[in-house]
């Protein structure tokens, strides 16, 4: 009789454990609903010709016109970082909701630092949304328009801050290649030293060749890589002058300036500052005044020397 009641007993305590764990999991999908992970995401993307991305630090316009994107009506767009916003803005996807302990202070810092991301097909919005991100930048936070609960922003597998890219300036945004001309329209390259005048140099086209003036016998394949790597030169990044150290540097007389000329006598400059112990980059300032940098790795190719090119006997 006892056996039988021990049975009985087991058995109700296994039937009453199955339906605790029941109990737990239907109260955990009431009170946990699924995620709708591509709820950021926009349908062909492709499609779209402006984002506007506006904040406290200004604003930038991204306009798709005559077939280049363009930034603020003033620059070409670095086509690199156009493809990565789309492949951000693409890949994107909800974590999970805020917190409803932090979901205040996240709504706050949304509104004071926050950017107001607007995406548009022909004049029409099809996307409106703020994007900000705690302070170490290791969470991004993503709010509709009109909504008030924002939520947590990855981007599977990968350790990524995806308000990063929504953040920058319009420095940020401007195409960083520095020379923008072809072959078919080149007229002339100068590169002048101002501590070593004797190793300036003129290249121009002497025939169907390019060849230096006043040297009778140039080095062709060191004058074709010199001239490749000139027409192929990108900045690291644009920097503000008032950024520390670079406002001082850039008043001083730079070292090189090199200048090349269309067959329309359009003029493209750059000049190059000689680097500081201290300075892990190279600084050049183009011909509107902005400020930008360099790998050093990247300018050893293009402040060659006249000797350099001098064909060894």
């Amino acid at each position: 009789m006892q056996k039988i009641r021990n049975t009985y007993l087991t058995i109700s305590l296994c039937l009453l454990a199955v339906m605790s764990a029941g109990l737990f999991l239907f109260t955990q999908q009431e009170t946990k609903p699924e995620v709708n992970r591509d709820y950021f995401k926009l349908k062909e993307s492709e499609k779209m010709d402006q984002v506007t991305l506006h904040s406290a630090r200004g604003t930038v316009e991204l306009k798709f016109v005559n077939n280049r994107w363009r930034v603020n009506d003033k620059w070409d767009a670095d086509m690199r970082m156009i493809k990565l916003l789309f492949a951000t803005l693409n890949q994107s996807e909800v974590r999970r909701p805020v917190a409803a302990s932090i979901k205040d202070s996240v709504l706050q810092r949304l509104k004071q630092k926050g950017t107001k991301v607007t995406l548009s097909e022909a004049g029409i919005r099809k996307n409106d949304f703020l994007a900000a991100g705690n302070e170490p930048k290791t969470e991004a936070w993503f709010l509709k328009k009109g909504e008030t609960q924002p939520y947590v922003m990855i981007i599977p597998g990968y350790r990524v801050y995806v308000a990063g890219i929504l953040e920058l300036d319009e420095r940020g945004w401007r195409d960083k290649r520095i020379f923008d001309f072809n072959w078919r329209n080149f007229r002339s390259l100068t590169s002048a030293y101002s501590k070593e005048p004797h190793q300036s140099l003129e290249i121009e086209i002497k025939g169907q060749y390019f060849g230096i003036k006043n040297m009778e016998r140039a080095d062709t394949s060191k004058l074709n890589s010199y001239l490749d790597a000139v027409s192929l030169l990108f900045a690291t990044r644009f920097v503000p002058s008032r950024q520390s150290g670079i406002d001082s540097l850039v008043t001083t007389a730079p070292a090189v300036r090199i200048e090349i000329k269309d067959i329309t006598n359009h003029t493209y400059s750059l000049e190059l500052f000689a680097p500081r112990r201290k300075d892990a980059e190279i600084y050049g300032r183009l011909a509107d005044g902005e400020i930008v940098a360099f790998e050093k790795k990247i300018i050893a190719e293009i402040v060659r020397r006249r000797d350099y090119f001098l064909v060894k006997e």
